[in-house]
């Protein structure tokens, strides 16, 4: 049995890996994952591989980016997550329904996280409905404990929040931020080209265990999902890892297989420019190989 030690933040998001675990995926192809959990910081995951604490990044790829900058040189194994699970949300006594075309002029609260995709994806479905930020009003400065608390007393016309916080009763999903955006290459393992080729023949087999772990998902209940789940993350009540579940398959959030698709990383690479988190002209593939 061969060890793969993996840098990620603990989230169901990341549910491919861990579904191909409790379902032996990985064993079939002799793998042993171990998670180096972390809080999920460019510092805790990046630094993690610096260190030459984890074989394998999983996480976005500014993360690659920020490894290159670094000095090392990044190259993407495996996608295992094609959406945001960001969201536009409302409350749940507004009586009309939001569409994209509706944002101009709108005023959205903005529930912080810890990474800058998210905006990002939101500017980028932004730009698709053919609005910039200039014409609607962002409201930010509150903390993630106050945010909904304040959207919930009245301040803003809609809230920008991760999917999972939005699963409460006095909120309604209105616009995932994806069905705008489009597939994108959310989330992907990486690896220093340093251990690429001595970890070849390893890697391939963790691809293809993957690629199982994602057809099993789709296949599969979301009960049974769930079950499988939850080993992983006890401090989640039965019901509310299913509710994160289903929300994550109505997202469609896991990529259809793990091979990274080449024309969500061009499209990614024009939402991160517009975000300006990549510098003007450069493309995701100027920092990040593929396997």
């Amino acid at each position: 049995m061969d060890t793969l030690r993996i840098a990620c933040a603990h989230d169901v998001m990341y549910a491919p890996q861990y579904a191909g675990v409790s379902a032996g995926l990985f064993a079939e192809q002799s793998i042993l994952l171990e998670f180096h959990r972390n809080n999920g910081t460019c510092e805790g995951t990046v630094g993690a591989v610096n260190r030459g604490e984890v074989d394998l990044l999983l996480g976005t790829c500014l993360y690659g980016v920020r490894l290159a900058e670094t000095g090392v040189n990044p190259v993407i194994v495996a996608q295992s997550n094609q959406q945001t699970r960001h969201v536009l949300a409302q409350r749940a006594t507004d009586l009309h329904d939001l569409q994209w075309s509706g944002l101009r002029g709108k005023a959205i609260l903005v529930h912080p996280g810890q990474t800058p995709t998210a905006w990002a994806a939101f500017t980028y479905a932004l730009n698709r409905s053919g609005l910039s930020l200039g014409e609607v009003k962002p409201i930010v400065g509150y903390t993630a404990e106050d945010a909904i608390g304040e959207f919930l007393r009245g301040v803003g016309d809609v809230l920008f929040v991760d999917g999972d916080s939005a699963l409460r009763n006095d909120l309604r999903i209105t616009l995932p931020v994806s069905r705008q955006a489009g597939r994108l290459p959310w989330s992907v393992y990486m690896v220093d080209r340093r251990q690429l080729e001595p970890k070849r023949e390893l890697l391939l087999r963790f691809d293809k265990a993957l690629d199982n772990s994602l057809k099993w998902l789709r296949g599969e209940t979301t009960e049974t999902i769930a079950r499988a789940l939850a080993p992983f993350f006890p401090h989640f009540s039965a019901e509310r890892l299913l509710a994160i579940v289903q929300l994550h398959r109505d997202l469609d959030l896991w990529a259809q297989s793990s091979a990274l698709q080449l024309d969500q990383v061009r499209r990614w690479s024009e939402a991160l420019e517009l975000g300006g988190l990549i510098a003007p002209g450069r493309q995701l593939r100027d920092y990040l190989d593929v396997l």
